[in-house]
């Protein structure tokens, strides 16, 4: 029996390698902000918006604090500091289980290290404008109504990606690279165009990767590396020019 959150709507899993055509652009992601605003709420925009510019997992993104942001606009920087990473385990032993041996593991307390956000991207000020909501270093970003102290959860976040998904044109589809009947919109899409983008526009190459989002493995920067047809073509196009 299905449990945990997929355990309410049928649900497909989607890769990164498999599903992700490259970065679709800033203007399509500004549409897909736009639509998120008007058929969800400024909250749910903002949570897009720091989901993609940090291009943090879900669970790492809820919990984050307004003194996890560090505003320098000198240097036309956002600083992020301090930022959850939840996909770190430990193996303590051995168990048997019905199914045969399992480990059993602990999760690790890890953060990422600093890391930049360009206050000129496009979509950084929908996140300065939600962080000027909030005065306190401790104060959550995306607090639950529920339960004081404790954020919104993934079931909230999982719904919300459906919700904007069905609220989407064909067209945007199209441009989001979602045009197929098999896909949706995903929350860790918003990861893997981060990291497209990050390679698309300023050159990043897979040590660079490694670097922002604090990856151990090689082998998981080469899949979000991939440029996609979008990419080859513009580097196709800018060399045919030189």
């Amino acid at each position: 029996m299905p449990r945990g959150i997929w355990g309410f709507e049928p649900y497909k899993r989607l890769s990164v390698a498999e599903h992700v055509e490259g970065w679709v652009g800033w203007e399509a992601m500004k549409q897909l902000m736009e639509h998120a605003r008007k058929s969800l709420g400024e909250r749910e925009e903002a949570f897009f918006t720091t989901l993609f510019l940090t291009g943090g997992r879900v669970s790492e993104v809820l919990p984050l604090r307004r003194g996890n942001f560090e505003i320098r606009e000198a240097e036309g920087l956002i600083i992020v500091r301090g930022m959850p990473l939840l996909k770190r385990y430990k193996k303590i032993r051995e168990a048997l289980t019905p199914f045969g041996k399992r480990w059993v593991t602990v999760r690790l307390e890890k953060t990422r290290k600093p890391f930049p956000i360009m206050l000129k991207e496009p979509l950084t000020p929908i996140l300065i404008k939600w962080l000027e909501r909030f005065k306190q270093p401790e104060a959550l970003l995306f607090p639950s109504p529920y339960k004081h102290g404790e954020s919104l959860s993934r079931f909230w976040a999982y719904r919300q990606v459906r919700r904007l998904d069905e609220a989407l044109p064909e067209d945007l589809k199209q441009q989001l690279g979602l045009s197929k009947p098999e896909l949706h919109l995903w929350l860790h899409w918003f990861r893997s165009q981060r990291a497209s983008q990050l390679v698309n526009d300023y050159g990043f190459e897979t040590i660079d990767l490694i670097d922002y989002f604090t990856w151990e493995h090689y082998g998981t920067a080469l899949n979000y590396a991939r440029m996609g047809w979008r990419g080859l073509a513009s580097k196709m196009q800018a060399a045919a020019y030189m």
